[in-house]
């Protein structure tokens, strides 16, 4: 996405680098605000330039769900002013209430009717100049052709949260904090700069760190400078901590690295860019369990940060587009450092552990098309044997019906499809005719009893992702032998899988034999991994995949077919007991549109011969993702409206990936 030289930098189109500020007693920002960021939402944090370590920031580290804010201040950082001898009273500037950088911000007061308006105007910039390391400058200038005496101080509003510890310091503060989310979780931050001291105070509204006035006379035209610098989590320089120049010039080489648009796309280059530095700002920088800090990519900024085994499959592909090899095999080395020497996987890696549990087998696959990007043999060759393990135990451990197609792993602790109706063990979920709804019962989740088609297809895949790596790594028999399994396991899934009374592919019990009779995005993997004829594959899509009455709708493809009746577009809520008060959306796999699955589902479109049609539910998925104000985990199909966590680096990656129209690549890229 390289700029042409008459327009201005990449950064520059992403978003709003100056906001004129609008002074109220308190300074919100909602999603209406006129200044309109590229990034902005009320519920949810994030950073533009930061590097690795996106733990909870200056104000507050919203999510998209009110539950999961994890505060560290109510306010950083505020300045207020008065004009001795004046009869102004003035309302204080409070630095910005999110989490972003870079920010400038230009503030003044106005007078009241009919006399002069105050003459210094200020500026406050926010931005981050090295990892966990934020810069904020003040500038006031004397915009008057006269001396002016001002009077300012500064003020903090830490967060209390379950616990927290204060203590003063010379020219600032330490504050750290503990919420709880799913979990107890700490942040802290060191605040230094200024000329004066910051001293308690407690009221009503809690506690507030205030400096003493201090008393500055500008001169005529005079700026003057107050500088501050903010640490969080006992966050140390690694070398020279960047400038803004060089910051922007960073990100600046990260945009360029983009895919070039076609030119009937254009108009999405800003959601391009929103979703590269979506990639960006979900960057980690973790602790290995070896204590070495391995640079990595969370799958999200609130709930959900940790690096997880299948989201890091599909943010590989973001990762790569932008061109950041370090976070990326950072990742991968982490992700496949954890797999056992068994070869059992894990669910995810967070806080110095690796958590138990399982997840869809579709690493290998992200893996590959990484490399293809971001070309390392090294770092493949120290991947490719843990991987090699990690299939091996799917294949060696799950085939539980005997005929040589797998279940998925539920007495490991899958997670995953939360709420899939795919594995209902009293199925069909339909109702039979004049049957009473609330007479139904459609049991309990229970994977370990069908063959599902999505365990299988991406095994397929990992499979068809090692024989290309042994091929670059000069392993001809082993990729020979990976070829020939994924050929067979491809035959089983077309032979044993299609239902041909529904005319699609079906999970199916390994009790009976039955089909589960379920029409969801499971169905047409076999599609886009390449084992279904291209005739069949054509039929299939253009019967659901294109329909508008089962999966095309507003924002293609939902999980579930929208003409079942257990279709939910966007989600039940309920009240759970941790959190009361607070209502979460449920529904996420019986309806709400994933974009790593539309993704998907626009590469089966393509592998099926209907490139033109692929072309337009990009174009269609692009333009419902666009409305939004950021890219979220999730959505409501029939309006396009994001549900889930905001900020969401699957979503972006998959964002890049249709943007870039990987998809007309098939599931696994070539080497160029």
């Amino acid at each position: 996405m390289n700029p042409s030289r008459e327009l201005p930098p990449l950064t520059a189109r992403s978003r709003n680098l100056v906001r004129f500020c609008k002074h109220l007693p308190h300074e919100q920002l909602h999603e209406w605000f006129p200044a309109a960021f590229g990034f902005r939402s009320e519920l949810s944090r994030f950073s533009f330039l930061k590097n690795y370590g996106t733990l909870p920031g200056p104000d507050e580290a919203f999510s998209h769900l009110q539950q999961d804010a994890r505060s560290l201040f109510e306010k950083l950082l505020g300045l207020e002013m008065e004009y001795p001898g004046t009869p102004y009273l003035l309302q204080p500037y409070s630095s910005m209430n999110y989490y972003r950088s870079h920010i400038e911000e230009v503030f003044h007061h106005t007078g009241p009717q009919h006399r002069p308006f105050p003459p210094v105007e200020g500026r406050c910039v926010m931005f981050f100049s090295g990892t966990d390391v934020l810069k904020v400058e003040f500038y006031l200038t004397n915009k008057s052709a006269v001396e002016v005496a001002v009077k300012v101080r500064w003020f903090s509003s830490p967060s209390t949260g379950l616990s927290h510890s204060l203590a003063l310091l010379p020219n600032g503060f330490r504050h750290a904090c503990v919420q709880k989310v799913a979990r107890d979780y700490e942040a802290s931050a060191v605040l230094r700069g200024g000329n004066s001291v910051f001293r308690i105070q407690n009221s009503g509204e809690g506690i507030v760190l205030r400096t003493d006035w201090e008393a500055v006379t500008l001169a005529a035209q005079e700026t003057r400078t107050w500088v501050f610098e903010v640490r969080f989590n006992d966050a140390i320089p690694q070398g020279e901590p960047l400038n803004l120049a060089g910051a922007i010039a960073n990100v600046e080489t990260r945009y360029a690295a983009l895919p070039e648009l076609p030119s009937e796309w254009r108009r999405f280059e800003p959601l391009a860019l929103r979703a590269a530095g979506i990639m960006l700002s979900n960057r980690f920088l973790e602790t290995a369990p070896t204590g070495k800090r391995v640079p990595t990519i969370h799958g999200g900024k609130c709930g959900v940060e940790a690096a997880w085994f299948w989201d890091s499959a599909t943010s590989l592909l973001g990762l790569g587009l932008v061109k950041d090899a370090e976070t990326g095999w950072g990742t991968i080395r982490l992700l496949c450092d954890g797999i056992g020497a068994d070869g059992k996987p894990f669910v995810r890696y967070c806080d110095g552990e690796y958590v138990k549990g399982v997840q869809n087998p579709i690493l290998a696959w992200g893996v590959w098309n990484f490399h293809v990007l971001c070309q390392d043999r090294e770092q493949l060759a120290h991947a490719y044997p843990a991987l090699k393990r990690y299939v091996e135990w799917w294949l060696l451990k799950w085939d539980l019906g005997g005929q040589g197609l797998y279940v998925y792993a539920s007495d490991e602790g899958c997670t995953g499809l939360d709420d899939a109706l795919q594995w209902c063990e009293k199925f069909p979920i339909a109702l039979k005719p004049g049957e009473a709804w609330h007479s139904k019962d459609w049991g309990h989740s229970r994977p370990d009893l069908f063959e599902s088609v999505d365990t299988n297809c991406h095994l397929y895949l990992e499979m068809k992702a090692l024989a290309r790596m042994a091929v670059e790594l000069g392993l001809p028999e082993e990729a020979a032998e990976w070829k020939q399994r994924a050929a067979a396991l491809g035959e089983r899934i077309h032979v044993r899988l299609f239902n041909p009374e529904a005319g699609i592919y079906q999970a199916r019990s390994i009790v009976d034999g039955r089909f589960n009779g379920m029409v969801s995005l499971e169905s047409f993997l076999p599609i886009y991994a390449g084992i279904t004829p291209q005739p069949l594959a054509q039929k299939i899509c253009r019967e659901f995949l294109l329909n508008p009455d089962r999966f095309y709708t507003t924002l293609p493809f939902p999980t579930l077919d929208r003409s079942n009746e257990a279709f939910r577009s966007s989600g039940d809520l309920y009240q759970p007991p941790a959190y009361p008060g607070a209502l979460v959306q449920q529904a996420y796999w019986i309806g709400r549109t994933w974009l790593n699955y539309s993704y998907w589902m626009v590469g089966a479109l393509n592998q099926s011969g209907l490139v033109k049609e692929a072309d337009a539910a990009a174009e269609k998925i692009l333009d419902a993702v666009s409305r939004n104000e950021t890219i979220y985990e999730c959505y409501d199909p029939l309006t396009g409206t994001g549900t889930g966590h905001a900020e969401f680096p699957w979503g972006a990656a998959s964002t890049l990936a249709l943007v870039g129209r990987l998809y007309r690549q098939g599931p696994l890229q070539d080497l160029k």
